[in-house]
């Protein structure tokens, strides 16, 4: 007997496990992180007794603007430290407050900016257009359109000292940026997801990368420069050239250096964002979030227009795309009157209106209940893109069926809508017993004996 339970316990897993590996997701690295990681803030700490100057609320002012979201949304963080009040520095981080007191000048008021994985990139006076600076420069703006469009990630090179290094960094880069574009290196291509044949051309067009070039001497680019040195310890003494794989939301994987930088080693990081995503919180993969002012929901929204229904930007779209046959009829939906229509005695006459709210559509035509470009119309919400599945739509698309001769009897409306509750009611009892023989048969199994 207890083999035998030993058994269905095991067959029971292996059901749950297989249904797990079946759902796994199977959208690339570069779109789920697009999709969903929102970027870390970086922390700008402002050491200060007493009232703050007319700059400093300021700076203030503009960075809680940045803060808050919109167009000029950045990932920044504005936190206040009145040394009058917190001589201890007990409401810092540990890593902060040793900056603090490492520290030999301790003038006030000053600003201590850090990244957001600890890393302290320098204590020094901010007014607003160096806050501009510091969220937003020619090459960020460049680097998000560019990931905006759907590339898999952009090449980020910082140049070295040496020109002839630098130059031959370029030229792998850029080989391998055209091999990739012209197919002769071997990328994932997501499965089949109804129309195969779509999806898997609209794969193929987007296997392109980006490239950019910085040179250390740009003053528009110095605190992007600085973010990236920022790193990995002992960054900033390097003198080689550096490249930086970005993807998603501005996401960098750690840097490859002077000799380090090969076609095969890039390859890896490639394969890496192009392949099929774990859908592990972001914590959890490799890479630092940049610094970088940009409306990456509206990028997401882009993204999702292009790529369709996919994991990971459920909340592109409504919940028809992902469960269309839960969805349940209520009594003033076209599919309840249709339904109603067919078990009436009377058929539909002539008469037949069929109402749109704007376009201007001959009623001989078929209405399209989904049009993919209407349903693209949402974009996602401001403070993340977890799945929050909206009603069903409504709008221009959707026709609503009136009978005028007689209306369908309210009793049979019911009786649909009541039976496709029954059908639920059906399949959540099921799983709630089979959930339940489940853990009377494991209990049966692992009691004390």
């Amino acid at each position: 007997m207890g083999r035998l339970l030993k058994s269905l316990c095991s067959g029971c897993l292996f059901v749950i496990v297989a249904a797990c590996v079946v759902m796994a997701c199977e959208t690339p690295v570069y779109r789920y992180a697009m999709y969903r990681w929102q970027p870390a803030p970086y922390e700008v700490y402002f050491f200060h007794a007493g009232t703050p100057s007319e700059q400093d609320q300021r700076v203030q002012e503009l960075l809680a603007e940045f803060e808050r979201g919109g167009d000029s949304r950045a990932n920044v963080a504005y936190i206040p430290v009145n040394i009058t009040e917190d001589p201890e520095l007990a409401s810092v981080p540990p890593d902060v407050k040793k900056a603090w007191l490492g520290r030999e000048d301790k003038d006030l008021p000053t600003y201590f900016i850090s990244t957001p994985y600890g890393v302290g990139i320098s204590f020094e006076q901010l007014d607003e257009a160096k806050v501009q600076s510091f969220v937003e420069s020619p090459v960020r703006k460049s680097l998000a359109a560019q990931l905006e469009t759907g590339k898999l990630g952009v090449f980020v090179m910082l140049g070295g000292k040496d020109a002839a290094e630098t130059e031959a960094t370029e030229a792998i880069l850029k080989s391998l940026v055209t091999e990739v574009q012209e197919g002769k290196v071997s990328l994932y291509i997501s499965p089949a997801k109804g129309a195969a044949e779509s999806e898997s051309q609209a794969d193929q067009s987007n296997n392109d990368l980006g490239f950019i070039k910085i040179d250390r001497d740009d003053a528009e680019e110095q605190w992007f420069i600085r973010s990236l040195l920022a790193m990995e310890p002992d960054l900033a003494k390097e003198e080689r050239p550096m490249v930086f794989l970005v993807y998603g939301r501005a996401r960098a994987l750690l840097p490859y250096i002077g000799k380090g930088i090969t076609r095969e080693n890039l390859i890896r990081e490639i394969e890496f964002i192009s392949g099929a995503c774990s859908c592990t919180v972001k914590e959890q993969n490799p890479g630092v979030d940049l610094l970088v002012r940009y409306d990456w929901d509206s990028a997401a929204a882009a993204l999702a227009d292009k790529f369709g229904n996919e994991e990971g930007n459920e909340s592109q779209f409504g919940p028809e795309m992902f469960f269309p046959d839960l969805i349940i009829p209520d009594s003033g939906s076209s599919v309840a009157t249709e339904v109603a229509a067919a078990q009436s005695e009377e058929p539909i006459t002539d008469n037949t209106i069929i109402e749109q709210s704007t376009e201007n559509v001959d009623a001989n035509t078929t209405p399209t209940a989904n049009k993919s470009d209407k349903s693209l119309e949402a974009t996602a919400t401001e403070e993340s893109l977890d799945p929050e599945l909206s009603a069903t739509p409504t709008g221009p698309e959707v026709a609503t069926v009136t009978a005028v001769p007689a209306s369908p009897p309210p009793s049979t409306i019911a009786t649909s809508s009541s039976s496709g509750m029954t059908s639920v009611w059906i399949v959540g009892v099921g799983i709630g017993v089979a959930l339940l023989v489940l853990f009377g048969l494991t209990f049966v199994v692992l009691r004390p004996r």
